[in-house]
């Protein structure tokens, strides 16, 4: 069993790259183990590669490695961008619909899926990314109900049905998995870690840390336009915000200082711009 696992996943922004990467990692940090992760993004709104990458560890971890295990790939250009990470024994997971072709230098195993063929047959192609976390889930050997506590909350509100349909996905992903494996001559579990500690611990991106010292600091008022990388800034500060009884605004700082210029509290202004974020008093 490993210690550590680096996990990738990549594709075109807007394909549902940030979502994987959210439902794996939240997964793995329930059962108690320790994560580092760090995303990728193009200046534009949308298209262009995009991946998260995932460090999972049974002990405390503070960066992300330079070598990668599974590499979860919806399109050429993640493969093409990202196979020099992935060491001999590494994993590349390819959905089958762009017909992907592995490098001729690179020593990891491909696997071709039919993530987004097999997300079609449930319902929608939306699902792709359930497909592939069940092919991650048989490479690990997870039991696929590791992922239902996240599948409840993410789509929860959208119906039972609609959370049947992606515990399935991802269900379909493990078999379809397993087959290849079986096919290749091996067993599930490849990259299987030891046991995590099971203990909770605070969970959150750079950008909800960021909120969270604005507010610590005595933030109350925000003005913000959604924009990658900083959209979750704003999102944070809105729902904890309301959890305060306190004011927060979306409009432009312009707008704001006209109307509330008499309210002494802290402004926090995100100009969203990437990489930019401002803090007034």
């Amino acid at each position: 069993m490993l210690h550590q696992l680096s996990w990738k996943v990549g594709g075109q922004q807007g394909e549902g790259i940030e979502s994987t990467g959210e439902i794996f990692s939240t997964a793995m940090n329930r059962l108690g183990y320790h994560l580092y992760g760090y995303r990728h993004f193009s200046s534009r709104i949308k298209g262009g590669h995009t991946n998260n990458k995932i460090n999972v560890r049974t002990t405390a971890v503070h960066t992300i490695p330079d070598d990668n295990d599974i590499l979860v790939a919806f399109d050429q250009e993640t493969i093409e961008l990202n196979y020099k990470e992935l060491h001999a024994d590494g994993v590349i997971l390819a959905d089958a619909k762009f017909k992907p072709v592995k490098p001729e230098d690179c020593e990891a195993t491909m696997y071709i899926v039919p993530f987004t063929a097999t997300a079609k047959e449930l319902g929608t192609t939306l699902m792709k990314n359930m497909v592939a976390i069940g092919a991650t889930a048989a490479l690990m050997n997870l039991e696929d109900t590791v992922f239902q506590s996240v599948v409840n909350e993410i789509f929860g509100r959208k119906g039972e049905e609609v959370v049947a349909k992606n515990m399935d996905a991802i269900a379909q992903g493990h078999a379809i998995m397993h087959d290849l494996l079986v096919e290749d001559g091996k067993a599930e579990g490849q990259f299987e870690l030891e046991a995590g500690d099971g203990q909770h611990r605070l969970f959150m991106i750079g950008n909800e840390a960021i909120a969270l010292g604005a507010l610590a600091a005595g933030s109350r008022i925000m003005s913000a336009y959604p924009i990658t990388p900083a959209s979750e800034i704003m999102e944070y500060l809105t729902k904890k915000c309301r959890k305060l009884a306190a004011l927060s605004f979306k409009q432009k700082m312009k707008l704001l200082l006209l109307r509330w210029r008499w309210v002494l509290l802290t402004v926090a202004l995100v100009l969203s711009l990437p990489q930019q974020v401002l803090v007034y008093r």
